[in-house]
């Protein structure tokens, strides 16, 4: 008998938090770059994802690049020819005025903003949508363990979640974190905090002579604690 999604997905999280770094992260871009790859080689004539592709002109700018990278001409040629197509036939709909008579300037300086007339590449983007629903079930399975204690040991480690992702955590459980995250988060940023203390101490040159510890990298890993693994 094949596992279940919520057991597959916990087995996932146990491996990602075993890692240093987000979990979560981890686990989302893992879920972009397969759905990403299953898109490309097996769905590109797709009519649905061709309707839906049309739609949104194309991936967002970190997901149209890391399609590029992939290096699947055809796969990308088939897709945004379909978005080049719808393109142009929003473009031949623009009316050759403004539908106001207020002048162009006037129209530019005003407050109000309506709504475009062509949408911006990537909104809507299929990747993004895949990675939104993968973030939520790997957050939901990562709040079941924390509350009842079974991943205990595993977000006390040297994994556990970036503080991006804890706020959406607490999102998904209603305005609630459960203790072990909690209690994780701050010993990881009470380090951090005294790490940083130690870096700009250096930065006094009463103290420059002192030897550098493991002070020399907080800059780098405060941030990626809060936000993750980096993004386009």
């Amino acid at each position: 008998m094949s596992e279940s999604p919520k057991g597959m997905s916990r087995f996932e999280l146990e491996e990602a938090l075993r890692q240093q770094g987000c979990a979560v992260c981890r686990l989302v871009e893992r879920a972009g770059s397969s759905y990403l790859e299953y898109l490309l080689y097996d769905l590109v004539n797709d009519p649905d994802v061709q309707k839906e592709f049309r739609a949104s002109l194309g991936f967002c700018a970190s997901h149209a690049q890391g399609m590029l990278e992939k290096g699947d001409g055809l796969g990308v040629a088939i897709l945004y020819r379909a978005a080049a197509k719808e393109l142009l036939g929003r473009l031949s709909k623009i009316p050759d005025a403004p539908r106001s008579r207020a002048s162009l300037a006037g129209l530019l300086g005003r407050s109000t903003k309506a709504e475009p007339i062509i949408p911006e590449p990537g909104e809507g983007c299929m990747v993004c949508d895949a990675e939104r629903q993968a973030e939520r079930r790997y957050l939901q399975v990562l709040l079941e363990g924390a509350e009842d204690g079974s991943l205990d040991n595993l977000v006390k480690g040297s994994g556990s979640v970036c503080v991006r992702h804890l706020s959406r955590a607490s999102a998904v459980a209603g305005g609630w974190l459960p203790s072990a995250l909690i209690e994780a988060t701050r010993e990881a940023f009470g380090d951090l905090e005294s790490d940083l203390g130690r870096y700009v101490r250096h930065s006094d040159y009463r103290f420059q002579d002192e030897p550098w510890g493991k002070e020399r990298d907080s800059w780098k890993r405060v941030v990626a604690r809060m936000l993750g693994r980096r993004r386009v």
